[in-house]
């Protein structure tokens, strides 16, 4: 009897320790699955793109609509023209701007401004006089952090998204319909002064239409207005070719 008693305890025994390993099994089977789902979560979480750069962020303007005129801007290679509206002044100014990276050019009645490999040469196309001025290593610099900005969206015009509304352009005189704007301020040149600077992006067909600007700085105030002509990433070869000064005097 004792000896069928022995058996049956040890049978018992058996089992119940079976019973202990397949538990046991199932556990380990149990964290080694979590601990995959978790691996997979984390190689799916690497695998999520970064977040897209708006094209327009670095010049801070990602809060206007898309158009031509932005999408050309925004590449820093364009030249565009436009007539300039000064508040208080008879005339109109036509003007062209152009822009390669970090090379400019300018032109306007009396001027012709050219920035090229951090030297600066400002043309009085009247008085037939020039001044330089070269900017040394600081070009290097402007270049790493234009670029920089334009792949990371880092706004550094210094623009802030005011407002959105409706109005005829300021200051010019010739369309007295109304247009949908955009308004900026510059926060940084405001603090702590007296200063302010306002512009507005007015829009027609989709497209900027008119800039304008004003300036406060203390009991001074400046307006302007530009009336967008024609901007192109097809920029015309000798744009940053500087003419020959040979009949120009030099000023120091």
């Amino acid at each position: 009897m004792k000896k069928y008693l022995v058996i049956l305890i040890a049978v018992m025994l058996m089992f119940t320790l079976a019973a202990c390993g397949g538990s046991s099994s199932e556990s380990s089977s149990d964290e080694s699955s979590d601990k995959q789902a978790e691996t997979a979560e984390a190689e799916e979480e690497k695998e999520e793109p970064a977040e897209e750069v708006h094209p327009y962020a670095w010049l801070g303007l990602e809060d206007m609509p898309e158009c031509e005129y932005l999408d050309i801007l925004a590449t820093n290679h364009y030249i565009r023209k436009f007539d300039e509206y000064i508040d208080g002044l008879s005339y109109v100014d036509e003007r062209i701007e152009a822009a390669d990276g970090l090379d400019t050019f300018k032109e306007d009645k009396y001027n012709k401004i050219y920035v090229i490999d951090g030297k600066t040469t400002v043309i009085n196309k009247d008085a037939k006089t020039y001044v330089e001025n070269d900017l040394g290593g600081l070009t290097d610099a402007a270049e790493d952090t234009t670029k920089e900005a334009m792949e990371k969206g880092t706004n550094i015009s210094g623009r802030a998204f005011r407002e959105k509304g409706k109005g005829v352009v300021p200051v010019q005189t010739d369309d007295k319909d109304e247009y949908e704007y955009y308004e900026y301020n510059y926060p940084d040149f405001e603090k702590d002064s007296d200063n302010s600077s306002i512009e507005r992006f007015y829009m027609k067909d989709g497209d900027v239409y008119a800039i304008y600007k004003k300036i406060t700085m203390g009991d001074t105030v400046v307006e302007t207005t530009e009336m967008i002509k024609k901007i192109s990433g097809d920029i015309p070869d000798d744009t940053f070719k500087l003419p020959d000064l040979s009949d120009y005097k030099k000023n120091d």
